[in-house]
């Protein structure tokens, strides 16, 4: 960059070009400055193995020999296991949301079951979204979205086509 200001040093007499070799170099050292700002984050990534949290719950709850029995369920999710998995089955095969895809790293996302328990869970029990973290190995972040994503199809339906429930509070 040195050789670049030469010629236009030059062109000023001799109180000018030292104000002008200030300027540049502190043009210069912002540049530089501003390069090295420019390196790629990246957010740090937690492993929740969202793979096996799904075998788990799917065990616990929902394989034809499962841990927990219809009852237990029942009062646990405060609905039957049936309504439950309609209820899952309706979102899943309506909003792109509850559809399990691969995220933006290419690893599967929540599957509809996880999506659905979180959201009930807070909604039944009230639990702070943290709690989602322990059995379903979701964020709090996750857990919220999920439960606003629950909500606004069933405010819809009950209070009329077009109206949503913005979000949750936090």
């Amino acid at each position: 960059m040195e050789q670049n200001i030469l010629p236009i040093m030059q062109t000023f007499d001799s109180d000018d070009g030292e104000f002008i070799s200030t300027f540049f170099s502190v043009v210069q050292s912002l540049a530089a400055e501003e390069e090295a700002n420019n390196v790629v984050r990246t957010r740090a990534t937690i492993n929740r193995d969202r793979k096996e949290a799904h075998e788990r719950l799917v065990r616990d709850y929902f394989a034809d020999n499962c841990v927990y029995d219809e009852e237990t369920f029942a009062t646990r999710f405060r609905i039957s296991r049936e309504v439950f998995l309609r209820i899952s089955n309706a979102l899943e095969s309506r909003y792109e949301y509850f559809q399990q895809r691969p995220d933006a790293r290419g690893k599967m996302g929540f599957s509809t079951i996880q999506k659905c328990t979180a959201a009930l869970r807070y909604l039944g029990y009230g639990i702070t979204f943290d709690a989602a973290e322990e059995y379903l190995k979701m964020s709090r972040r996750t857990a919220r979205e999920t439960s606003t994503f629950f909500v606004n199809p069933l405010y819809s339906t009950i209070f009329g086509r077009g109206k949503h429930l913005i979000c949750l509070s936090r």
